[in-house]
């Protein structure tokens, strides 16, 4: 099994944590740019995988943030040299104000969404495009939420912005193919994560199995 490079955003808790949980145990030569949004947040979990794989590096990008961002580039580039990152998750994202519909949602709300769940998946990729090479794979996070068929009148903000998302990354796709870089959105379903809620109907680790391969 070749060795693979993984930079995974949001990966302190839920469905990134689980990403790293899966992609360490399948192969302890993968390394993992398990990113998050702050160091100083919570990290126990993410540590102590950590401390049993040196091959997961714990990187600072907050995804709501350009500047940070940009530094989060500039620290995979310094890590990989000249090399190819293979697999860019872009999992890191919100769901604030589920409640909000569209006649409620206020202005920094969608803005908020917007600035972390769609500008910065978006920043991210043009930070590390030159480690994006044939072979390569970007994985967009979406959400089931983002249809327009869907007859949804609560979470305004993040379905919205899933949508968004779901257009960025088919101009990815575009932007990338001539490079042979696969660029695809994920729905991992209603999980039991913080997100998800206790009513959901999947385990984070059904979710994410098979899927970064």
């Amino acid at each position: 099994m070749s060795t693979k490079i993984y930079l995974i955003t949001g990966a302190n808790r839920g469905l990134g944590l689980e990403f790293v949980h899966q992609i360490s145990s399948e192969s302890s030569q993968n390394t993992i740019l398990a990113c998050v949004r702050s160091m100083q947040g919570e990290l126990d979990d993410l540590k102590t995988l950590a401390k049993q794989n040196s091959q997961i590096q714990i990187l600072e990008c907050d995804t709501g943030s350009v500047e940070s961002v940009v530094k989060c580039g500039q620290e995979v580039s310094k890590l990989l040299g000249n090399g190819q990152l293979h697999y860019l998750i872009n999992n890191a994202g919100i769901n604030s104000v589920p409640a909000r519909t569209a006649l409620d949602v206020t202005p920094e709300e969608l803005r908020q969404h917007f600035e972390i769940n769609v500008v910065g998946p978006n920043e991210l990729v043009k930070a590390v495009q030159g480690h994006l090479r044939e072979g390569s794979t970007v994985l967009n996070m979406t959400s089931g939420l983002a249809s327009i068929g869907l007859s949804m009148v609560k979470c305004t903000a993040y379905a919205v912005s899933k949508t968004a998302m779901n257009m960025v990354n088919a101009h990815q796709a575009h932007a990338l193919k001539e490079k042979g870089v696969r660029v695809i959105v994920m729905d991992p379903g209603w999980v039991k994560t913080r997100m998800g809620g206790d009513g959901a109907i999947l385990e984070p680790h059904e979710s994410i199995s098979g899927t970064a391969r």
